[in-house]
């Protein structure tokens, strides 16, 4: 793109599009988190002081390619709201 528009390397991004951005380049690893976009919905909602509750997917969880939807069912099917 730089060779089209007139560009300048400002670093990594570490905010974008309401996600916190972390790596640990020596690792290869990448975290984001929404953490803050989440304060301001809560707030613009006059919800802030809501409880916190448990999600139903545990902390640690590891997503894989493996993990991905290989039908079109199976595609549809993470679109449905489970309660």
């Amino acid at each position: 793109m730089s060779s089209k528009f007139d560009m300048k390397y400002l670093s990594a991004a570490n905010y974008i599009l309401g996600m916190e951005i972390k790596r640990d380049w020596a690792k290869r690893k990448l975290w984001l988190n929404q953490r803050k976009y989440v304060k301001i919905i809560l707030q613009r909602f006059n919800m802030q002081d809501s409880k916190l509750v448990k999600v139903h997917i545990p902390i640690g969880v590891k997503l894989s390619v493996e993990q991905s939807p290989k039908t079109q069912e199976e595609e549809e099917d993470m679109f449905v709201f489970h309660m």
